[in-house]
């Protein structure tokens, strides 16, 4: 589900609760100064009741000179009733950067319970054949996470995935 930049593309994911319908939408487009020039990338997400926006987030990859990594990892998007949660809680991991080859770049988690956002950051574990590097320092989590030890646990335990490049 690597969504393309230029094509705008948008992935819709629905469930439903005591509360109402939610959808998460993810979208990612281009970024371009005044000059029309091509800037850049932003990756869009947000979750919304019925009309009504529970949460948004944006962040942005610009002015790389080498090549922009900016996208969704598949397998990363969960929405999950646990029984440790208030709730629902989504789940979702994204890399950000610049890269010139096959390099690492970022890896941000990200969990939203209740409105509440938890994110653990760390750097892609890349296999190249037999060799891998990158990602050796552990993922480092946010305030709001450190104090969820069950959802950081669980986090925890999906790192290794949604950190992992395998060419």
């Amino acid at each position: 589900m690597c969504l393309s930049a230029d094509a705008n593309e948008v992935l819709l994911k629905e469930w439903r609760d005591e509360t109402g319908t939610h959808t998460l939408t993810i979208k990612k487009k281009m970024l371009a100064d005044n000059n029309h020039e091509v800037i850049g990338e932003q990756l869009l997400i947000k979750q919304t009741t019925g009309t009504t926006t529970d949460w948004f987030l944006k962040d942005d990859v610009k002015f790389c000179d080498d090549d922009i990594s900016l996208g969704i990892i598949d397998t990363s998007v969960e929405i999950q009733n646990f029984p440790f949660g208030n709730g629902y809680i989504v789940l979702f991991a994204y890399k950000t950067g610049c890269v010139g080859g096959i390099e690492p770049v970022s890896i941000k988690y990200i969990a939203f319970n209740n409105n509440t956002q938890y994110s653990l950051d760390g750097e892609e574990h890349i296999i190249l054949g037999q060799d891998g590097f990158g990602g050796e320092q552990p993922p480092v989590p946010d305030s709001n996470l450190k104090n969820n030890k069950p959802l950081y646990d669980y986090m925890l335990t999906k790192w290794g995935d949604v950190s992992l490049t395998k060419y």
